[in-house]
């Protein structure tokens, strides 16, 4: 890649990182919210885990943005083929590449219960239905017969018994023991989702004697703090499918798979090699990117490197600035000691002085007696014999030099 053809791309890239930032941090800000609260979704289950994916899973993935694609999202469905990152875990899902040749991050991973999940959302929504309509018809009935138990109605279930308002901290186990020791109980249903019980249970009875007298047990009864409802259900619980039905839908399944794998082959060669093409674009195309991104990286380091350098040379200029001064300043304080013990030293010779002229000015003019005369003049001549000797000594030291 040209240095012309890098720094371009960087200008893209570079151009582009703000508002990728921004929707990265909206999304992680999101995530964050929402973890807190309680409502997020698996991790694994939402593709942002990478160990919880494989290649061969079908996933959902949103396809990465091409120029001309505008605010719009796109969203593909396929098995993995490989992945494109080698992060462990991603607030946007993990960017793969499907069999297909797209490439995007995963939003949703197909699990095996998820359907599961779906009939569960069902039920949730038929007993939040059921309830609000049984609650009215509880109402009713109490106010006309002046009894606790609801009434029953006809044209619902013939043997089952939709019990609600329980307790969702109390243990699984207590909640079905609740129901399965009274008579006529074949068996007691609890959905369960995410580790806990939903709140509601479903009691399949016998008969419709058995129903009647679980809902007469059950209405209005204390458990963990709340009363039970119990009422009618909507409907009995579905039988079973036959092998026979499953073994035809697996059939059907395998017709359907047959005939998307002979559509696949039935692309023309034209078709292969465009969507081969387009696929090592596409990669030729991540591949810049992920090389502009580690270049403008490296880039940022560097200037953090010289700009940390500056500052180490800036403090080492401060600290020699200030060690100068301070040694200068100390030089000037003992030069200012010292000039201050020459004065005093001064002053106190002066004052010396002063004194010895004082004390000589109080004992008065010298008189010598005159006997000392005689002996003074031996001294002088004799001092001024001397100081000829000496002259004469330092003549002739001058002559031999």
């Amino acid at each position: 890649m040209t240095s012309a053809r890098l720094a371009s791309v960087g200008r893209v890239v570079a151009g582009r990182r703000p508002a990728r930032r921004a929707r990265v941090g909206e999304r992680r800000a999101i995530v964050r919210a929402s973890a807190r609260e309680g409502d997020v979704e698996d991790d694994a289950r939402c593709g942002r885990r990478r160990d919880a994916l494989s290649v061969g899973d079908v996933v959902e993935i949103a396809l990465v943005k091409r120029p001309g694609d505008g605010d719009a999202t796109r969203t593909a469905r396929g098995e993995i083929s490989d992945f494109v990152t080698n992060s462990s875990f991603h607030a946007d899902g993990i960017k793969v590449r499907l069999r297909s040749g797209e490439i995007g991050r995963v939003t949703r991973a197909a699990w095996a219960d998820d359907e599961d999940e779906e009939e569960e959302d069902d039920e949730t929504a038929a007993a939040a239905d059921r309830s609000s309509s049984g609650s009215g018809t509880s109402t009713t009935s109490t106010k006309t017969t002046g009894s606790t138990t609801p009434s029953v109605e006809e044209g619902g279930a013939v043997r089952t018994a939709y019990v609600s308002r329980v307790s969702k901290t109390a243990d699984v186990a207590a909640v079905k023991s609740l129901a399965s020791a009274l008579p006529g109980v074949r068996n007691v249903r609890v959905p369960v989702r995410g580790g806990g019980h939903m709140g509601y249970m479903f009691v399949e009875c016998e008969d419709g004697e058995g129903m009647r007298g679980v809902i007469e047990a059950l209405h209005g009864m204390e458990f963990e703090g709340n009363a039970l409802v119990a009422q009618r259900a909507k409907e009995d619980p579905k039988p079973k499918k036959s092998k026979a039905s499953a073994n035809a839908n697996d059939k059907k399944t395998t017709a359907n798979k047959a005939n998307k794998k002979t559509k696949e082959k039935k692309k023309s060669r034209a078709e292969i090699e465009a969507e081969e093409k387009e696929r090592k674009l596409m990669d030729a195309r991540a591949q810049m990117e992920a090389e502009a991104l580690a270049e403008l990286e490296r880039a940022k380091r560097r200037r953090e490197r010289e700009l940390e350098a500056q500052r180490a040379e800036l403090e080492a200029k401060r600290a020699a600035e200030e060690d100068a001064e301070r040694r200068a300043r100390n030089l000037l304080e003992r030069r200012a000691a010292a000039a201050k013990a020459r004065a005093d030293r001064a002053a106190a010779a002066a004052a010396a002085a002063e004194a010895r002229l004082a004390a000589a000015a109080a004992l008065g003019d010298v008189r010598v007696d005159p006997s000392w005369r005689p002996r003074v003049a031996v001294l002088r001549d004799a001092l001024d014999k001397l100081r000829v000797d000496i002259d004469r000594d330092a003549e002739s030291a001058v002559d031999e030099r």
